[in-house]
């Protein structure tokens, strides 16, 4: 049987069993819907969007080659002020994520809520994302706490400003242009996204059964089968019907008895 004939009968099969696949697959996406809603963590995250620019100085800067440059004004005259904001976004979101930033934000939460959160906690519940081709990028926030998360980040619409003033020079600025919303709903229940995996899941483990059972199934089921397997041709069959005929006589015959 060549490579063909073995996928029309594997699809064969499945589209035999499709009940079987549709029921397993509504059976994962309601196991998905209530592991979601009894299992899963709530988070919650409050943005930031920021906006970096380049400011006129005389001042001469270096670039990340460590090869000398002349002033921005001669820096502008070859490439934009925007250009060279979204050349040192990437430093400049890595200066954020450095303890002595991270450990300031926790010092500005603790004396103002009277927590004691660590830089490392703060570190981790901060993800910064740049928005390609531009000089934009987004501060997110997510932890446990929707009012915690909503604090920190208007924490960062002060502290990221401020960093920035203090390192390069200034050459590298940020305004905010989206302040921070505080979260009205937890974003880690995504039931919709998670039934679909789940269905998806309960389809795929039916689909691979029935193709494993089929596969180690080696009873010879028809005339066809019995030639294509062992190449004997087939002289004759008998009938179905008189199969049938035949069971009933017995049966008859057994009653009489």
């Amino acid at each position: 049987m060549n490579i063909d004939a073995n996928i029309q009968k594997m699809l064969s099969a499945v589209l035999k069993k499709w009940k079987i696949v549709v029921l397993l697959g509504l059976v994962c996406a309601m196991l998905a819907f209530f592991y979601t809603a009894n299992f899963t963590t709530l988070t919650y995250s409050s943005n930031v969007k920021f906006l970096a620019y380049a400011v006129d100085t005389k001042t001469e800067f270096t670039d990340s080659s460590s090869q000398s440059v002349s002033t921005v004004q001669q820096q502008a005259s070859n490439t934009s002020k925007m250009n060279y904001a979204m050349k040192m976004l990437v430093t400049c979101i890595e200066l954020f994520k450095t303890n002595e930033f991270t450990q300031s934000i926790a010092d500005e939460l603790n004396e103002a809520y009277s927590t004691s959160y660590t830089a490392a906690q703060i570190r981790s519940a901060i993800t910064y994302t740049t928005i390609n081709d531009t000089a934009l990028f987004i501060a997110t926030v997510t932890t446990t706490d929707p009012d915690l998360s909503y604090q920190l980040a208007k924490q960062l619409e002060t502290s990221i400003p401020n960093k920035l003033l203090d390192v390069n020079q200034g050459l590298v600025q940020a305004s905010v242009e989206d302040h921070a919303v505080s979260a009205s709903s937890s974003n880690s229940l995504q039931y919709p996204k998670k039934c679909i995996i789940g269905f998806a899941a309960g389809v795929f483990l039916a689909v691979a059964y029935i193709i494993l059972r089929d596969l180690l199934d080696i009873r010879i089921r028809n005339a066809e089968e019995l030639s294509a397997t062992y190449g004997i041709p087939v002289l004759g069959t008998i009938p179905e019907f008189e199969l049938r005929m035949n069971a009933k006589k017995s049966e008859r015959r057994n009653g009489n008895d």
